[in-house]
């Protein structure tokens, strides 16, 4: 028999898996450091060296160690809400302040990267680039915001705060493989590629509490790994505006992780519910 839900807040849980998440990175930038020293010659070409498979056997190990955090959380019979409110409200001055930190941190590292690249070759898509994640930055503070709100906030103004990430870092992927075309030497941009990648995936799930298709196992996962590999970046030498974009991106990443594990609820996990075949219910 179902029984009823309750609502079950434990913030050393949260900070368990936040403190993971900061410390993941942390060692994964320094094994990234640790390899563009010792793995690349004078020229920027890789050598033979460990370190190409050190780091790749780490992210293995941190996915798996995410993935261990979800077996505990569910066979604990621990789930998040899957309204968008009662999955990450987040009242309170502590939550205020993150969030706009977080956000502000993005929207200063793209307005740094637009004042940066005007004499750049590439400028105009730098220039495209720090436009979405301005606008991305500052959309992030409001979208939790309107997770507070008593009455359902409109459904079209939280898609679009949603998408705005989501289109930004689509951007990015594209402009980081331009400007790697002629690039042969694949490590030199991997880690920040697959960063940028695991960045969209991740504002994607959470995108799915507001898009009607919500999955906490998922959203928890790709937040966790794509938090890692933004930290992990950082070891790279690229313009400081970028390196803001990665740490606001990985701060406001931790932060929802952190607010969704805060508002799990113990107990059996509530029925799912069907899905829509018709296309025009779906879209």
């Amino acid at each position: 028999m179902n029984r009823e839900m309750e609502e079950y807040r434990s913030g050393k849980k949260s900070l368990e898996l936040v403190l993971y998440i900061a410390g993941g990175g942390a060692f994964g930038v320094f094994l990234r450091w640790l390899q563009l020293q010792l793995a690349f010659n004078e020229l920027g070409l890789p050598e033979k060296s460990s370190f190409h498979v050190i780091l790749v056997l780490y992210f293995i190990a941190c996915a798996g160690v995410f993935l261990h955090f979800i077996r505990r959380y569910d066979k604990a019979r621990l789930s998040a809400p899957e309204d968008f409110r009662e999955a990450f409200g987040n009242t309170g001055r502590l939550y205020l302040a993150l969030r706009v930190a977080a956000g502000l941190i993005v929207a200063a590292g793209a307005a740094l990267l637009f004042m940066q690249t005007e004499l750049d070759k590439n400028s105009t898509d730098y220039r495209v680039l720090s436009g979405l994640a301005l606008l991305s930055g500052l959309a992030f503070p409001v979208w939790l915001t309107l997770a507070n709100r008593e009455k359902p906030p409109k459904s079209w103004l939280l898609c679009v705060l949603s998408f705005l990430p989501m289109f930004c870092f689509a951007a990015w992927m594209v402009i980081c493989y331009k400007l790697n075309t002629i690039n042969s030497v694949l490590w030199s941009f991997a880690v920040e590629l697959v960063a940028i990648a695991l960045s969209m995936l991740a504002f994607f799930r959470l995108g799915g509490y507001v898009y009607g298709r919500p999955s906490w196992k998922r959203c928890l996962f790709t937040c966790a790994m794509a938090a890692v590999f933004c930290i992990t970046c950082l070891a790279e030498e690229r313009y400081l505006g970028m390196q803001l974009i990665f740490i606001g991106t990985a701060g406001e990443l931790m932060l929802c992780c952190w607010i969704l594990v805060t508002h799990f609820l113990k107990g059996e996990a509530p029925p799912k519910k069907e899905k829509n075949t018709g296309g025009f219910e779906t879209l």
